[in-house]
């Protein structure tokens, strides 16, 4: 009976060193990610200041710009009245 237990007590060791190791394996993990995290955020924070900077000084257009087609067709019609005429008088000479 006492070997049966002295059996059962190192297998009750090895399997709380086995979880004690598992539980270390995951820390470091999680710790792992947790750094790649704040890389990626700098990283991410570079790049927008970056292009904050540049947007800023001129260098580049903004990404979308908010009314392209409101634009293009003041554009069109602005030409129109360049020449003298827009093109409802002219149809109706």
């Amino acid at each position: 009976m006492e070997s049966k237990i002295a059996y059962l007590n190192i297998e009750l060791a090895t399997v709380a060193e086995r979880e004690k190791k598992r539980e270390e394996k995951e820390r470091k993990r999680e710790e792992e990610i947790a750094a790649a995290k704040e890389v990626e955020n700098k990283r991410y924070a570079a790049l927008q200041a970056q292009l904050t900077f540049l947007f800023e000084s001129g260098n580049i257009l903004s990404p979308c710009p908010a009314s392209n087609d409101e634009n293009d067709k003041s554009d069109k019609e602005s030409e129109g009245d360049e020449n003298g005429t827009s093109d409802k008088e002219s149809e109706s000479d």
